[in-house]
């Protein structure tokens, strides 16, 4: 790809981030580093998954391969899609350990979890493989997590409501979700004013999906605090479940 387009504009590789989008891309990947491993840490804890199946299997899938089938040439990013992958490894263990939990309402799904994550992940590796070859490995890089970070927020919000209790969540894990995730808002508000033409969010579509992960993850916060404070007044420990080892 050329470092430029045919106006000038600087592209994702084209040169070092600007010391603010820097600072602002570190605070992303910290926060979801953070949540990945306080989710490995609750899954143990609750004996369940923190977050949804179907949403964990896509996000994973857009860590393989934009970190290593179509990587980044310059920054941090090579060496964050590698940290975040590498624990998402972890994670995905844990959910596959203790989904069988969740599912003893559905024997089907229960014998057979694994198989579950095994397809939807390389069904997941099709789709953004497809949005690299429609539309290059930047733009799919964007759109590709936005569509991650909505099946994320609306998962966990159904899987919140679902539940109706605590288990497998926190505020910790909402706090550095939500934090992780709005940082990129200011991030690549700052790209696109230093003439980045990937930025995804300068978009109908875009200011479409901010305004639907907001919403979403506030109302997950609003919800989880009324669920935390009704377990809390009520006395219930380990969200109503009795824990399997």
């Amino acid at each position: 790809m050329d470092p430029t387009d045919v106006n000038g504009q600087v592209t994702f590789e084209s040169r070092e981030a600007p010391l603010s989008v820097a600072v602002l891309g570190t605070g992303i990947a910290v926060c979801w580093l953070a949540n990945y491993v306080g989710m490995l840490c609750k899954s143990y804890q609750d004996r369940t998954y923190a977050m949804a199946l179907m949403p964990l299997c896509c996000n994973f899938a857009w860590e393989l391969v934009h970190g290593f089938i179509t990587p980044e040439k310059n920054g941090m990013w090579p060496a964050v899609y590698v940290c975040w992958s590498g624990l998402n490894v972890a994670v995905i263990y844990a959910a596959m350990k203790f989904a069988p939990n969740e599912w003893e309402h559905a024997p089907l799904v229960q014998r057979n979890i694994r198989y579950i994550f095994a397809i939807s992940i390389v069904g997941w590796i099709t789709v953004h493989l497809a949005l690299v070859i429609h539309m290059g490995p930047h733009l799919a890089q964007g759109w590709g997590a936005m569509v991650c970070q909505l099946l994320l927020s609306a998962g966990a919000l159904c899987q919140l409501l679902v539940r109706g209790s605590t288990r497998g969540t926190s505020f910790f894990l909402w706090a550095t979700r939500f934090i992780g995730t709005s940082l990129c808002l200011p991030h690549e508000i700052l790209r696109y004013h230093y003439g980045y033409t990937d930025v995804i969010f300068n978009s109908p579509l875009g200011w479409w999906g901010t305004a639907a992960f907001f919403i979403l993850d506030v109302s997950y916060g609003i919800c989880l605090w009324n669920i935390y404070k009704y377990e809390e007044t009520h006395q219930i420990k380990g969200g109503g479940r009795q824990k399997r080892i």
